[in-house]
């Protein structure tokens, strides 16, 4: 199929191009608006993907690609930043049929192509405004599959239809026949009837008008309308042709929804990174006085001295802040899972534990689940590793455990239901994993339809029809299967079956453990971190090991260290304003190479491709945001330790 790429100032429809090319589609670029307008006229493109501007003004250009002879026909994308959601508003009521945002999400925009191209081939043509219907042109009439009526001139009343049209508004012909749009109240709104009249005397036509039209049963139909004169039994009629867009306008609504969820993943990131900065330092200081606390009891004369107040009430304060710390720690883990379900969907296949990505998606799904079942787990003791990605692994499981707990009614009793999660082997080099509940069910026919885009069980705003489909579609990419087994009323049970990440006589090896040193050499340490606060929380862990220099500019730092400045080692955040810890990292490089092995990272999480693809390339230590104290001074102790 052929394609008219219509480029913005803002937007770069090279992704688009390479995607439409791989799916076999043959794209050509228009130089301006201009230039569109009349390649689209002298040669029509069935498909036309149009680039979003920063003021939104593209709605001249879709009508006037509209207007054209052909223009009814063709189907219209708009390619768009998600900042620019808001300003498409007008130019989809202007005519436009769909969007693609950027960057691409390779599987939703192969779906919303592949459903342009379907709408292209099944769009009527526009009738001429004066056609004459004879004796052939009525049986026509009557055997099309366009949902077509024949009105009145003057009063509007059905003097024709054809299956298709009764078939849409679920009239029979009788029902229809010499009666008005208005006695049947079709229309959704009262002024329709006036606002489609005006619009017919000012053009002599209806071309692409869209209106919403109220069945028998009172559905509300989304449909295109066209409309011209002709003549019917020896006088002038109207002759009108309607296309069905209620199923686009929920594809429309449903992948908007989808994009808006995939933007959550971002969204999480960027919580976790800004939540990991001040829990790192509250973590750190709370560390740091329970420790002080314990180590001053510990001292304490075990029986009353003068001038020393008893230490009952120290005790009670070490307790609170050993509770405080175990508050953190919750926190912490919380943040951890938020940033497993956060990462980017290219992340590489590797050797993944399923039993901590279903631990931490758990975690996430207990608010669903509490109140609805009892969770028991069952976790096989001989499972081994699986290829997969535990991102993409902890999508598809929360979504299958959510999908659970709303198969449970949530008004019942909770200790009267049950989800259940095991893992197992399931045969040489795979490994099952399993959900189960005792919900309501999956009826027989509709089980070979479960993982279709769009196919739902579940009511209306509570479903999209997305999940299952976008699970099937992970899975497979990791080279595993998904599949259903489901007992109407009594439950269903949805396996995940996954390779081994090794073979039966090749155990995993066991995940290395930082070795924890008790002593090691004072060293000149200098802490670059856009956080204040946190630099004093590290100074107060360090200064009694280390003799310690803070800076929160990492650009302040570099003129000392060009001049000659000597440290032992380099405690640098990832990510900071003005200077980055990636930035800093290349400066270092270029003026002082014989630093570089000194530098260990501070970094909330690498919430971004560039910060991922940066700490995948150098070998230097890292340690996770929030952290303690006796894991960073591990890590400062064998980095120094290993310099000698």
């Amino acid at each position: 199929m052929r394609a008219l790429l219509v480029p913005s100032g803002s937007i770069d429809l090279s992704p688009v191009e390479f995607l439409l090319r791989q799916l076999g589609m043959t794209p050509t670029r228009a130089g301006d608006d201009e230039a569109a307008i009349t390649a689209f006229h002298l040669s029509p493109y069935p498909l036309v993907l149009v680039g979003m501007d920063d003021e939104g003004e593209r709605v001249v250009l879709v009508r006037a690609l509209r207007a054209s002879p052909s223009g009814t026909r063709a189907t219209l994308l708009l390619v768009a930043r998600p900042e620019q959601m808001e300003r498409m508003g007008p130019v989809l009521e202007s005519g436009a049929d769909d969007f693609l945002l950027l960057p691409l999400d390779e599987t939703a925009a192969t779906l919303r192509l592949r459903l342009a191209e379907r709408r292209s081939t099944r769009r009527p043509e526009t009738p001429p405004a004066n056609l004459t219907l004879d004796g052939l042109g009525t049986i026509l009439l009557r055997e099309s599959p366009v949902p077509t009526c024949i009105t009145t001139r003057e009063g509007d009343a059905f003097v024709e239809v054809n299956d298709a049209c009764t078939r849409l508004i679920g009239y029979s012909r009788e029902e229809l026949l010499w009666r008005t749009p208005v006695e049947l109240n079709l229309w959704e709104s009262p002024v329709e009837p006036d606002r489609l009249a005006a619009l017919f005397r000012q053009h002599g036509v209806l071309r692409g008008v869209e209106s919403r039209v109220r069945t028998k049963g009172g559905e509300l139909r989304h449909v295109l309308m066209f409309a011209g004169l002709a003549e019917f039994a020896g006088m002038p009629h109207i002759v009108t042709m309607f296309a069905d867009l209620t199923e686009r306008k929920q594809l429309q609504d449903r992948l908007l929804l989808a994009d808006r969820m995939a933007s959550v993943g971002t969204l999480a990131a960027g919580v976790a990174h800004e939540i990991n900065n001040p829990l790192a330092y509250v973590m750190a200081n709370l560390g740091y006085a329970h420790e002080e606390l314990v180590r001053q009891l510990e001292r304490w004369p075990k029986e009353p001295a003068d001038g020393l107040p008893p230490s009952g009430p120290l005790k009670s304060v070490c307790l609170a802040l050993g509770e405080a710390l175990h508050g953190a720690d919750r926190v912490q883990t919380i943040v951890g899972d938020l940033k497993t379900f956060s990462r980017e969907t290219q992340e590489s296949v590797r050797p993944v534990d399923v039993r901590k990505v279903l631990d931490s998606t758990i975690n996430l799904a207990s608010g669903e689940i509490r109140h609805r079942a009892r969770l028991v787990k069952e976790y096989g003791e001989d499972v081994s590793l699986v290829r997969g990605n535990d991102s993409r692994l902890g999508q598809v499981f929360l979504n299958l455990l959510v999908n659970a707990a709303q198969a449970i009614p949530s008004d019942g009793d909770a200790e009267h239901h049950e989800i259940r999660v095991t893992t197992r082997r399931a045969g040489p080099g795979q490994v099952a994993v399993e959900v189960s509940d005792t919900g309501m069910g999956i009826a027989p026919e509709l089980l070979g339809r479960i993982f279709d885009p769009f196919f739902t069980t579940k009511p209306p705003g509570v479903g999209t029809g997305l999940g299952l489909s976008i699970c099937h579609n992970l899975v497979t990419a990791m080279g595993g299967e998904l599949h259903v087994q489901s007992d109407l009323g009594r439950g269903s049970t949805f396996q995940v079956l996954l390779p081994s990440a090794t073979t039966a006589e090749e155990p995993p090896a066991p995940e290395p453990q930082p070795t924890l040193v008790t002593e090691g050499p004072r060293g000149r340490v200098l802490v670059i971190d856009d956080e204040p606060m946190l630099c004093s929380a590290l100074e107060r862990i360090l200064r009694p090991h280390h003799d310690v220099v803070l800076t929160t500019l990492a650009a302040e730092a570099l003129p000392q260290l060009e001049a000659g400045a000597h440290f032992d080692l380099i405690l640098c955040d990832l990510m900071m304003p003005r200077m980055s810890g990636m930035d800093f990292h290349a400066a270092l490089q270029r003026l002082r190479p014989d630093l570089i092995g000194r530098i260990i990272f501070l970094t909330g999480g690498a919430f971004t491709p560039q910060a991922k693809t940066f700490l995948e390339r150098v070998p230097n230590r890292r340690v996770e945001k929030p952290f303690n104290a006796r894991a960073l001074l591990a890590v400062t102790r064998e980095v120094l330790a290993a310099r000698g």
